[in-house]
């Protein structure tokens, strides 16, 4: 049976020899090569064209992203797994443009490296669960920043709602007929919301609805 073959990238000795050692428990898995350095990894690439690169994000010489950037822009036929001790949304995001095809986090290596290969060999993308919500927690702490930031926080439950119908651009007699109320209370609504976010002008109202209907 044709082996899968791998190269591990990481200048700390004792995590390549542990990560060959897990992979290769998995008697379709073959390492063909170990590197402390970018340059290093990426000659190893270049000679024995692995299906899979595992390398560090954090490397002397050229950084696991570099390689990977060179291996895309040589059209080398190696799947990239990038590996990080970092939590850093942009690095993966750059990561992933750069054609890498998985993005493990470091304390969580062990348990998910051979998920993350067979993602990957299936023409799938992996990043770690713990990413995930960690970009779910960052953005739900963000949204409720620029909700008190914009004074989001002070509308009353009516009054959002009626700025979700401005958002829709919804004429105040529409919006007046969908919450049961008279035309004349929801322009009062409009003139409260207006001061409280601070706001004026012609069409203010409505442009900061569309500016910010994501949090609305």
């Amino acid at each position: 049976m044709t082996k899968i073959t791998f190269i591990c990238a990481d200048d700390h000795p004792i995590v390549r020899q542990g990560m060959q050692m897990i992979l290769e428990r998995n008697p379709l898995l073959h390492c063909i090569g170990q590197a402390s350095d970018g340059e290093h990894a990426l000659s190893l690439i270049r000679l024995h064209m692995p299906v899979i690169a595992i390398l560090d994000m954090d490397m002397p010489k050229m950084s696991g992203l570099d390689v990977a950037r060179s291996i895309q822009k040589e059209h080398i036929d190696t799947s990239v797994i990038i590996m990080t001790a970092h939590k850093d949304g942009l690095m993966m995001r750059e990561a992933m443009k750069n054609g890498v095809r998985g993005f493990v986090v470091k304390e969580n290596a062990v348990t998910e490296v051979l998920t993350c290969i067979e993602t990957v060999l299936n023409g799938g993308r992996y990043v770690s669960p713990v990413m995930t919500e960690y970009f779910l927690s960052q953005s739900t702490a963000g949204d409720a920043a620029r909700t008190t930031d914009t004074g989001m926080s002070s509308l009353t439950l009516t009054e959002r709602k009626v700025l979700q119908l401005v958002a829709k651009n919804r004429p105040s007699k529409e919006i007046a007929e969908t919450l049961f109320i008279s035309h004349r209370t929801v322009e009062n609504h409009r003139n409260n919301i207006c001061k409280k976010l601070n706001i004026s002008g012609s069409n203010a109202l409505l442009r900061f609805a569309l500016e910010n209907k994501d949090i609305i």
